[in-house]
């Protein structure tokens, strides 16, 4: 093992207090009434607030979040309001936002919130299994399919997870360039290539969309946990395979958390050290790039900001959010394979 188990916990250590910090950064910025709504700013940045909150024990709060969405930005049929005008059910229908606000609502108890969500989601699956990022998108996306697939594991829904995993298997089967990892498809399940409008990883760049493979390694992930069944496995060690060819920002970017947390996840279940290699890589990055800002209210906290990203207020706020579950699961999930948590003895 590259880290000793002293070192592994310094690490660790330091990666919770980011994230507690990062949490306190986020609750700044809350309404009294749960709002997380500014004039003029983004109409969108609630839908990671809960999920984070719930990890680190701010349940009051994100409670009190979601009846706010619940009350102000639900509509009847499920759909969530993200944008300015709350009749615009056209644009920006973010179905990675929806999932994000379904797992946070869900993981509390919040079924008032989860289960119209997610009856919302399921209508927006495309005939090959996959999802767009945003209902009127004409391509389905390997970031919103996963992260679409784990929510409905949520629900024991393993009929639809299972369907997104196939679709995700799909695209890495389709994959034969060494160089390049394409990871969208049109209808049919065939992926697109720029030719036609479609992106992918460029193994020979930095700052690259890491967690399009991210998140269909934490749906396999989780389907392994579900079903113990070991074929899950299989493209998770390919898509760490990928990731390992990529440049040397791989897990030192504010995109690289998801397959992070996957590659934790895979060590867990198989001793393959690369998972501590990719998790520690991820969270000395968030630790070193925190940015010491103040809330609203003039208080230190700490939210995250890349120079590559828009100097604004909601990368901040986006960032010290889902930042929470990568740093904060990868750990545990280290932790419990290395025997490092301990049942306390009363």
């Amino acid at each position: 093992m590259k880290y000793s188990l002293e070192e592994l916990q310094v690490k660790f250590e330091a990666g919770r207090k980011a994230i507690r910090n990062a949490v306190d950064f986020q609750l700044g910025f809350m309404g009294k009434d749960g709002c997380y709504d500014w004039p003029g700013y983004a109409h969108d940045a609630f839908h990671k607030q809960a999920y984070s909150w719930n990890l680190v024990g701010n349940n009051e709060e994100a409670h009190l979040e979601l009846t706010w969405v619940r009350d102000t930005r639900l509509r009847p049929d499920g759909s969530l309001i993200l944008t300015e005008d709350p009749n615009d059910t056209v644009n920006n229908v973010d179905l990675y936002k929806h999932a994000w606000t379904c797992q946070g609502a869900h993981r509390l108890g919040r079924f008032d919130v989860s289960y119209p969500i997610y009856n919302f989601i399921k209508t927006c699956e495309r005939p090959c299994g996959g999802f767009p990022l945003q209902r009127a998108m004409e391509f389905c996306r390997a970031m919103t399919t996963g992260w679409c697939g784990v929510t409905a594991i949520y629900f024991n829904d393993l009929d639809l997870a299972k369907r997104c995993a196939d679709w995700c298997l799909s695209v890495q089967e389709q994959n034969t360039d060494p160089g390049k990892y394409y990871f969208m498809t049109d209808d049919e399940g065939k992926i697109v290539k720029e030719d036609k409008g479609g992106e992918f990883i460029d193994i020979t760049k930095t700052k690259q969309c890491y967690w399009e493979v991210g998140f269909c390694m934490l749906l396999f992930d989780r389907l392994y946990q579900v079903t113990g069944d070991k074929k899950y496995l299989d493209p998770v060690g390919k898509w760490l395979d990928f990731l390992f060819t990529c440049r040397e920002d791989v897990w030192q970017y504010w995109g690289s958390g998801k397959a992070a947390l996957g590659a934790a996840m895979y060590y867990s279940f198989t001793g393959d050290e690369r998972g501590i290699e990719a998790a520690c890589g991820f969270i000395d990055f968030v630790v070193r790039e925190q940015v010491k800002i103040a809330d609203k209210d003039g208080k230190y906290a700490g939210g995250f900001w890349f120079d590559d990203e828009p100097d604004i207020l909601l990368i901040y706020v986006d960032h010290a959010a889902c930042f929470s579950g990568w740093v904060l699961d990868s750990i545990s999930y280290i932790e419990q394979r290395l025997g490092l948590l301990k049942a306390t003895n009363k």
